[in-house]
């Protein structure tokens, strides 16, 4: 028993670290912040220093709202894979006069992956909500490869 609980506890830390590190990140002023427009529906940004990439947010419009797949990065090796899906829905008359517009957009699904060693492929995974069309939706870890190197060959053009 204690040494599931010590397994558990360091995964836990693991998690925590790598939480702590993607919040350094998110806090870094130093980091250049670079958005380049893929097509009509996709849009990438990029967060980097000196060809060194931290962060990256990919967005893509779907006709029912948005899908967004957040990338960290520590000595080049992804840490933390945040993908979420949101759906447009319309407001009331009220709250649209207050808020300015009629369409918002709310998150229904959240899948984070803690990367725990790259190289293997291991990774704790925790998933909220359902998707609301799942053949948009992928959280598998080799999609985030052909997503890194396109920031990395937009960043070094």
């Amino acid at each position: 028993m204690s040494l599931i609980g010590i397994l558990v506890f360091g995964q836990e830390n693991k998690m925590t670290e790598i939480d702590n590190q993607s919040k350094s990140i998110d806090s870094d002023t130093e980091l250049i912040e670079s958005n380049f427009d893929l097509t009509n529906e996709s849009r990438l940004k990029v967060w980097h220093k000196e060809n060194r990439i931290f962060k990256i947010v990919q967005e893509m419009n779907v006709d029912y709202g948005e899908i967004k797949s957040e990338i960290y990065l520590v000595g080049n090796k992804p840490v933390k894979i945040i993908e979420s899906e949101s759906t447009n829905f319309f407001l009331t008359d009220s709250i649209a006069k207050i808020k300015g517009y009629s369409i918002d957009i709310e998150e229904n699904f959240r899948a984070v992956s803690y990367i725990t060693n790259w190289n293997k492929k291991q990774r704790e995974l925790k998933v909220s909500g359902e998707p609301t069309e799942e053949k948009n939706i992928s959280y598998e870890l080799n999609k985030y490869i052909g997503i890194i190197r396109k920031a990395e060959n937009l960043i070094n053009e």
